[in-house]
């Protein structure tokens, strides 16, 4: 097949644009994840028109010059994450800034493919820091929680568990055409 051929193919256009904007699309979110955390500690309650801004620039903010960088480095001193976490983190964001500023190219060339264990690392971290933010912040102020065994292996993090929403109607891998739409609106009704 002639390379504008395989430039023009619905289906290898249509699986290059949604892996793209997957990719870029879990970065953002997976970022913007882990840096509010921190934000929510130093606030007065979850709004952040109270964040406690000096403290937080004390605590997070002078640990690197970018914010996700500082908060990662936060999230390691309190021993959520390790070194190569923030490695994978680095990682993702090359790859990230990469199809960003070179999104035709994986669009149009077939060979130019996203590593799709660089997305599963990106995902892994997050999650990492999802679930040690719960037991060490969330539950420990919940008291439903009070007394209860919690195994981790069981904790499914919002972030991700929207994440696979996105995928599954992304790549039509619902359980059935709207699946997540009509559970979304049955709950709302109720």
């Amino acid at each position: 097949m002639e390379s504008w051929q395989k430039l023009l193919h619905p289906k290898l256009l249509k699986r290059n644009l949604i892996t793209a904007s997957l990719y870029l699309s879990a970065y953002e979110v997976c970022k913007n994840s882990i840096i509010e955390k921190p934000k929510i500690f130093f606030s007065d309650g979850i709004v952040e028109e109270k964040l406690n801004l000096e403290e937080y620039k004390k605590e997070v903010l002078s640990l690197a010059k970018s914010p996700l960088e500082a908060t990662l480095l936060w999230f390691k001193s309190h021993g959520a994450i390790d070194d190569n976490d923030i490695n994978v983190f680095k990682e993702a964001r090359k790859l990230r800034n990469d199809i960003a500023h070179e999104l035709p190219l994986y669009i149009s060339e077939s060979d130019r493919n996203i590593d799709q264990s660089a997305y599963e690392s990106l995902l892994e971290v997050t999650h990492k820091v999802g679930v040690w933010w719960l037991i060490n912040f969330e539950l420990p102020i919940n008291p439903d929680y009070d007394g209860q065994e919690i195994d981790e292996n069981e904790i499914k993090t919002g972030t991700l568990i929207m994440l696979q929403m996105i995928m599954d109607i992304a790549y039509d891998n619902e359980p059935e055409e709207g699946y997540y739409y009509k559970n979304a609106v049955e709950r709302i009704k109720s």
